[in-house]
């Protein structure tokens, strides 16, 4: 059994009593994990069916007992076999024993919520569960926002994000490499000349883009579309706006027809405005979230795409995936996935999981922005059967990505930045059985 630790001491380790033996206490010195600046792990080979333990400094001078709202001196796993737990202010995570498992993320209104998660609070809690049980099982988490690269890491800095294994900016145009060597926190992203362009999708984008010959066009025949950008803020695609009026999807249709088929035309946006932005056909954020599913190696069951509107439209096109629409989806990304519901566009609704003609299986979330990624990887109606995303169970009971826990029991990341948000500070997440995928 491991236990990963998140502190700020040089050194530590773990004074622990395995169950069932008897009393008898050993010390573990902790190393450092790899890619994870300020974690720190032991492996407690005698502990087969978890233990009793405590934390304490390399010196021996300080010790992380649980916080006096848990009561005891001691930490303490349930008793059974397990892989491993985290440790992180003073909660307690089982990791997952499942396979790793990949979240490709929209930001805006999907991971950083704005006006609906105003204090963070939706999006700590997904990162205490991300930290919690799926970090340090190889699993990968992976940012494909609208954004391009400057504008993308600033709200990185703003909103405190996980460093991402793979960095998708400009709708899937571009694909930036992110060094596991940056800090795991929100700092990660004041290092942009560390974050560098993938060489394969760059030359891709490279050979079946030109920007100048399409911005010609726009400008000559297209003026409804107004150019945003430049090519060094974008340099494989063309953000445009279009104020909604009564030829916009005429306009859409000609000017699709004037570009060809190499040419790729998303839209995304509300009533009054639509952002529209002008690609290769080789570009889009299917097409990056299959680079990143060949890039890492998760297969397409085990990655979860994560949006709210037209521009994500295409994620749920790869085949295979599970999906999750955010509960404050915009109603045009609502009409593409009920147009891409293999059983028919009522099989759409809030709460429900469906199949698409591509063979992928969605979740329509209950719950909004990053709410919805918690309620997809968590066990419906706290049912620990949990089956996982994509099996067979009743109707009435929305299937799952991966089991963890009921949404309403976690609305607040306790403690963070040594804030107390009054949750109980240690909580036990055993998975549950394992389900077939």
């Amino acid at each position: 059994m491991k236990i990963y630790y998140q502190t700020g001491w040089q050194t530590a380790a773990v004074h622990f009593c395995p169950h069932g033996d008897s009393g008898i206490w050993s010390t573990e010195s902790c190393g450092d994990v790899p890619g994870a600046m300020g974690w720190k792990v032991v492996d407690l080979p005698k502990a087969t069916t978890g233990a009793e333990f405590v934390v304490c400094n390399g010196e021996g001078t300080q010790w992380d007992n649980p916080p006096a709202e848990v009561g005891g001196q001691n930490y303490k796993t349930p008793v059974g076999p397990a892989s491993g737990y985290t440790l992180r202010w003073g909660k307690l995570m089982r990791i997952s024993d499942r396979e790793p498992v990949m979240i490709v993320s929209d930001l805006d209104h999907t991971m950083v919520g704005h006006e609906h998660d105003g204090d963070n609070g939706r999006l700590r809690d997904f990162q205490a569960i991300w930290l919690g049980r799926f970090r340090f099982t190889g699993s990968r988490l992976v940012y494909s926002t609208g954004r391009n690269k400057n504008d993308a890491l600033a709200v990185a800095r703003e909103r405190d994000l996980l460093r991402p294994d793979l960095l998708i900016c400009g709708v899937g145009t571009e694909v930036y490499e992110v060094p596991e060597d940056l800090p795991m926190d929100g700092s990660w992203s004041e290092f942009p000349d560390r974050i560098t362009l993938n060489k394969e999708w760059t030359t891709k984008m490279e050979g079946t883009f030109d920007r100048g010959a399409v911005e010609a066009l726009l400008i000559e025949k297209f003026p409804k579309f107004e150019p945003r950008g430049s090519f060094a803020s974008d340099p494989y695609r063309i953000p445009s706006a279009y104020e909604v009026d009564e030829n916009m999807e005429e306009n859409l249709r000609l000017v699709r027809e004037a570009l060809g088929p190499d040419v790729q035309v998303i839209t995304s946006g509300g009533a009054e405005w639509k952002l529209v932005d002008f690609c290769s056909a080789q570009a889009g954020k299917m097409k990056a979230c299959e680079f990143a599913i060949q890039r890492f190696g998760i297969p397409a069951e085990r990655t979860l795409v994560c949006g709210d509107s037209g521009n994500d439209e295409s994620m749920y096109r790869c085949p295979g995936v599970r999906g999750v629409a955010v509960g404050n989806s915009l109603p045009e990304l609502v009409a593409a996935l009920r147009g891409m519901a293999e059983s028919g566009p009522e099989a759409v609704s809030q709460g429900a999981v469906f199949s698409t003609k591509m063979k992928s299986e969605v979740l329509y979330a209950t719950q909004p922005v990053a709410s919805a990624i918690v309620e997809a990887l968590d066990a419906s109606s706290g049912d620990r059967r949990g089956a996982a995303f994509g099996c067979r169970r009743p109707a009435a009971r929305a299937a799952t990505f991966y089991a963890v826990r009921p949404a309403a029991a976690m609305r607040r990341d306790a403690g963070h930045r040594g804030r107390n948000r009054g949750l109980t500070l240690l909580r036990i997440l055993a998975p549950p059985p394992p389900t077939s995928v």
